[in-house]
C-alpha cells in the first residue's frame, strides 16, 4: 500500500488523485478546529489538525509521511503547505539527481542517503529561486546537524564534483575522508547573514587544520546572497594575511560566491 492510499486509510478519505496540497495545522486554523481534518475539494487541500488526532494516529501519521513517493524523498513536517504534485513530478524525472542518488545508494549509510535525496530537491527549488528556508529547517529537524552539513555540500555540489571522483579515484581514500566531510563539514565554510569576522575566522582555521589532518589540500568559503557575498569578499581583503594558505581562487555568479583556498 503507497503512502497516499494509508493516508486515505487513516482518516477514511474518498480522494481519487494524491495531487493535492497536505497542510498540517493546529487548533487555531478555523478549518479544522474541532475536526481530526477538512479537505477542501475546490482548493484539493487537506488539513490535517494534528492537536486532534490521538497519539496511535500521530505516530501513523508520522510513519505515512516517513514513506516514500515511488520511492522518492522525504515529506517535510509540521505546520508546511506540502506540495505534493511537486515532489510527486519530481521523482518521475529526477534526471541528473538520480544518477546522483543511484551511485550513492550502496556507498552511504542509509540515513545520509535519505538526507542527500531531500537536500537534492532543495538544491532543485533553490536553483529554481525559490525561499527555501524552510524545507533547509525541515532537513535539519529531521536529520540534525548532519542533515544540514549534507544539505549545504549538496546545495554547493561537493557530491557529484568531489565526493564521486574521489570514490572513483580510491574507496579507501573516500571511506577516510567521508565521514569527517559529513559529519564536521570539513573543505567547507558557510557564511551566514549573523556571521561576524570573528566566527569567520576561527572557524576557516579549524576547517583549515581538519582538512591538513586528512590530507586535503583546500578549503572553500562559501556565501549565498548579496550581503554574505559582500561579507565573504571584505574579510578575504582584511583578512587574508591571518591564516595560513597562499592562494585563493573566487568563483561568483547568480548570487553565490565559493571561494578556495589552497593550503
Amino acid at each position: 500500500m503507497g503512502w497516499f492510499d494509508k493516508l486515505k486509510a487513516l482518516f477514511n478519505l474518498e480522494i481519487n488523485s494524491p495531487l493535492i496540497n497536505v497542510n498540517i495545522t493546529r487548533n487555531s486554523d478555523n478549518n479544522v478546529r474541532g475536526k481530526e481534518h477538512f479537505f477542501d475539494k475546490e482548493k484539493k487541500r487537506l488539513h490535517i489538525n494534528y492537536d486532534e488526532l490521538s497519539e496511535e494516529k500521530k505516530k501513523d501519521l508520522a510513519k505515512i509521511f516517513r514513506d516514500k513517493i515511488d520511492s522518492g524523498s522525504e515529506i517535510f513536517e509540521d505546520k508546511t503547505y506540502i506540495l505534493l504534485k511537486d515532489l510527486y513530478d519530481y521523482q518521475k524525472s529526477r534526471g541528473e539527481d538520480k544518477k546522483i542518488l543511484d551511485f550513492f545508494f550502496p556507498v552511504i549509510p542509509k540515513d545520509d542517503y535519505e538526507a542527500l535525496e531531500a537536500s537534492l530537491y532543495l538544491r532543485k527549488k533553490f536553483n529554481e529561486r525559490v525561499d527555501v528556508r524552510k524545507l533547509k529547517e525541515d532537513i535539519r529537524r529531521r536529520f540534525g546537524d548532519r542533515g544540514n552539513n549534507i544539505a549545504n555540500l549538496c546545495t554547493a555540489g561537493y557530491f557529484e564534483k568531489f565526493l564521486i571522483p574521489l570514490y572513483n579515484h580510491s574507496k579507501d581514500d573516500f571511506n577516510k575522508v567521508y565521514e569527517v566531510v559529513i559529519s564536521k563539514s570539513a573543505m567547507a565554510i558557510f557564511v551566514h547573514s549573523q556571521m561576524s569576522d570573528y566566527e569567520i575566522t576561527q572557524g576557516l582555521g579549524k576547517k583549515i587544520d581538519l582538512s591538513k589532518r586528512y590530507g586535503l589540500d583546500f578549503v572553500h568559503i562559501h556565501g549565498i546572497g548579496e550581503r554574505n557575498i559582500l561579507t565573504v569578499m571584505r574579510w578575504i581583503e582584511e583578512h587574508k594575511d591571518s591564516l595560513d594558505f597562499f592562494n585563493k581562487e573566487i568563483f561568483e555568479k547568480e548570487g553565490i560566491i565559493i571561494v578556495e583556498l589552497l593550503l
